[in-house]
């Protein structure tokens, strides 16, 4: 196997960025070769989907639901309206814009290389994913 790191002046993080990185690689690694019970070579074990078949469908979100107010939440986050912000720096400047872009939007999630998330799916959440730079790369709901 390649290496997939290079370690020379790595920081504690960036190690162990790098270690759970090269595990899952490995794993990934893990399901190739693997033969039916009956022997024949048609692929992965019987019961298995293609890597990019999804697993559920995403939940009925039904009405959009009611703020605190009694007024209507809008159905989705407003991505198409924060689409104009990718490619920019994420200053403060910025930030504040692109909040004030998608009112009434207000849980706007600024995800960088390698942060945590939850995998809770939420259609008023604005997800602003961030390159290395700091650059707006993609909107997204979630």
């Amino acid at each position: 196997m390649a290496a997939v790191c290079h370690f020379t002046g790595m920081t504690a993080a960036s190690f162990l960025r790098c270690a759970i990185l090269a595990s899952a690689l490995v794993l990934a690694g893990c399901g190739e070769g693997i033969r039916n019970p009956s022997g024949d070579d048609s692929g992965a074990a019987a019961g298995s989907a293609p890597p990019d078949t999804p697993v559920s469908s995403p939940p009925d979100v039904g009405p959009p639901p009611a703020g605190d107010d009694g007024s209507t939440l809008p159905a989705d986050c407003n991505a198409r309206k924060a689409e104009g912000f990718i490619g920019q720096r994420a200053t403060p400047a910025v930030r504040a814009r692109l909040a004030e872009v998608v009112a009434p939007i207000t849980a706007i999630r600024w995800v960088g290389p390698g942060d945590a998330t939850t995998e809770d799916y939420s259609p008023q959440r604005l997800n602003v994913m961030l390159d290395v730079g700091g650059v707006i790369a993609a909107v997204q709901c979630g």
